[in-house]
């Protein structure tokens, strides 16, 4: 309470007294009141600059990032510290020559002088060939593709007794298609599914070359095509999901029906050295769950919820497993903000990779599951031991990169170290990323499907073209396989050679 007396006109000393001290109590009152405030600013002032900070750290962790993707090499290697590494013979420049091409076919072409230079420069004589001797070398070609116009005849027959007539039987021929052979429809799947060409830039290519269509006829081969497709690509999921252990994993699908473009997910399973491909409008936990079906056994995932969920919902006992690959990753976001921590995790998380390397290679006369258990029991375990214990030193801010790769790495930590004692799963789910390359390399190209039916051919396309390259096998070869089985023989489930190779050692 202020205290307003004028001290000019006061003549008792005492009253004066008195209002010096309770000034004097006043102005204390006051510089306490200005320290409180003055902390208070400060302490705003702190926490302001430390949201400040944290905002700072996550724009420039995302610019890197960016710069990373549009600037940065495309693998996710890196330079490991020299320490670690073993020293590595340089090659030296090969000098073996061109290289061998055992695949392709060999022709002849002669070169032989005309009548009027076999005349020998040195004395003018006659010059004579001396029999099969030549100088040979090797010439690389192209045959140009050609589409031709097959006229079909089928010959016919009659009985002279009773003058029955009967006709030879045709070739084979897609159900729903009377003018496009198989052969054809494969080679524009392999275009768009393979090689990734849009149906448009198809249309070109082929006009080109003298033959006349539009995409909406290319569509109807690929539709045809997939018919014969079906079964084989649902006894593909059925021989995965016979695994103890698959991948799952997804991507963003463009499905643009008329009026609208729609975000869809692939969805991507892998497992027994194939991959199976589905196609749906969500990312859910109940989609997952429908397209696991009644699977039991560990499921690889990322992070996303929506596993936890699936294995919630599946009638069949699911178990989780994490992916060391996608807790690299964080760190490897992390680097450009905070390399020398990032650098520490990322060489922990490298040793571990180490370790899996030498396990894949069993000594002579050790089972590979043995072998496998006991380098990850007496190497991998104490790597992941130290790394805990670095993730638990670390003081960060809570929303920086850094911060967030080790928050994602403890979150999951349970799941992560599951693969020391089941040496069967996997230590990530890049197998099953490294299969979903191909779809997204056709997105790119030709944006996604056009309809609720191409999501379905793509899916089943997908699935043989890329299983064929898990197993080694040509994928048009295979596609081709696959659909003159089901047309001489309808409803034919068609595996890759290398698992109806395994399936026949079962049956023995």
């Amino acid at each position: 309470m202020a205290i307003m007396v004028d001290i000019r006109k006061e003549d008792d000393i005492e009253r004066l007294r008195e209002v010096a001290v309770l000034q004097d109590a006043e102005i204390g009152l006051l510089h306490e009141r200005l320290s409180a405030m003055s902390r208070e600013i400060e302490k705003l002032r702190e926490e302001k600059q430390g949201r400040l900070q944290q905002e700072l750290q996550a724009v420039k962790a995302h610019l890197a990032k960016l710069q990373k993707i549009q600037f940065g090499a495309s693998s996710e290697k890196r330079k490991r510290d020299e320490a670690d590494q073993k020293p590595k013979k340089r090659k030296g420049r090969s000098r073996s020559g061109p290289r061998p091409q055992p695949h392709l076919e060999r022709e002849e072409a002669w070169f032989k002088l005309d009548d009027a230079d076999r005349i020998c420069p040195g004395c003018g004589d006659p010059l004579c060939e001396m029999g099969e001797l030549a100088e040979e070398s090797e010439l690389i070609d192209v045959v140009e593709r050609k589409f031709v116009v097959k006229q079909v005849k089928r010959q016919k027959y009659t009985c002279r007794g009773c003058g029955h007539i009967e006709a030879a039987l045709g070739p084979d021929k897609l159900r729903g298609t009377r003018r496009y052979s198989p052969d054809f429809a494969i080679e524009v799947a392999t275009n768009k599914y393979l090689d990734h060409l849009p149906l448009a830039r198809q249309v070109r290519i082929m006009e080109r070359q003298g033959l006349l269509i539009d995409t909406q006829t290319l569509w109807d081969q690929l539709d045809a095509l997939a018919e014969h497709v079906e079964t084989t690509y649902l006894g593909i999921k059925h021989w995965i999901f016979g695994a103890d252990v698959v991948g799952m994993d997804e991507t963003t699908w463009r499905l643009m029906e008329t009026g609208a473009t729609k975000k869809w997910q692939m969805w991507a399973i892998r497992g027994r050295g194939a991959m199976w491909f589905a196609l749906r409008d969500s990312r859910s936990g109940e989609t997952a769950a429908e397209l696991l079906d009644s699977y039991s056994g560990w499921l690889i995932t990322d992070g996303c919820p929506s596993y936890d969920k699936a294995a919630r919902l599946v009638p069949g006992e699911v178990r989780l497993s994490g992916c060391w690959a996608h807790v690299r990753r964080k760190f490897v976001d992390a680097e450009s903000n905070d390399p020398e921590r990032a650098e520490a995790a990322l060489n922990l998380i490298g040793k571990l990779y180490d370790v899996e390397k030498k396990a894949r290679d069993p000594d002579e006369g050790i089972a590979l599951m043995d072998w496998r258990r006991d380098l990850r029991e007496t190497e991998s375990k104490s790597i992941l031991k130290e790394l805990k214990t670095w993730a638990f030193n670390q003081r960060v801010l809570p929303k920086s990169a850094i911060g967030k790769a080790i928050a994602y790495m403890m979150e999951r930590w349970e799941r992560l170290e599951l693969y020391i004692e089941h040496p069967e799963l996997w230590i990530d789910n890049n197998p099953t990323e490294r299969g979903i390359r191909g779809p997204v390399v056709g997105r790119k190209n030709h944006y996604g499907s056009r309809s609720r039916r191409g999501t379905e051919v793509a899916a089943q396309l997908y699935t043989i073209f890329e299983t064929a390259k898990i197993c080694g096998v040509d994928p048009r070869e295979y596609l081709k396989r696959v659909v003159m089985n089901d047309i001489r023989s309808p409803n034919t489930v068609t595996l890759p050679a290398p698992i109806e190779a395994v399936l026949s050692s079962l049956d023995d």
